[in-house]
């Protein structure tokens, strides 16, 4: 995969993390601050934890294709950077308002989010594969109905 086609997949995912953290706010606010009220800069936080969500994602590009180990490997090296960079975004600075029940939600939602990211984009691949494939199917049939 070429890098500027890599870059594609990672707006796309983007997309995908900001909607996720949307969704991820409001529940946990409801849960830990249900009587606040935010203002308008508010709405950039998600778009902001969308570019913090995949600049780690960088570790997994290749130029090659991964081994299963490498694979692994990058991952499990991609969630820590990724937590650790979330944390800190949202918790420095704020550590008198922090609780540990707050942070493990938090560490929590990042990594179902993290997951979710994983299992959308599977789902448009393997859409997007299923589609190749019939056309390609078709391409086939029409060529050996016109071979004869």
């Amino acid at each position: 995969m070429s890098f500027k086609e890599y870059l594609k997949a990672l707006f796309k995912d983007m997309f995908i993390i900001t909607f996720l953290v949307n969704i991820t706010m409001f529940v946990l606010g409801s849960i830990y601050r249900p009587e606040a009220t935010l203002p308008y800069f508010a709405f950039l936080y998600p778009v902001a934890y969308g570019i913090l969500g995949v600049l780690p994602s960088i570790i997994m590009y290749s130029k090659k294709e991964l081994t299963l180990k490498q694979f692994v490997i990058r991952k499990a090296i991609h969630i820590v950077v990724l937590e650790a960079l979330l944390i800190a975004f949202t918790f420095l600075g704020h550590e008198d308002e922090m609780n540990l029940g707050m942070l493990i939600s938090f560490a929590v939602s990042v990594l179902i989010v993290f997951v979710l990211v994983d299992f959308i984009g599977w789902l448009v691949d393997r859409r997007s594969a299923g589609q190749m494939m019939k056309d390609l199917k078709q391409f086939q049939d029409d060529n050996a109905t016109k071979n004869i």
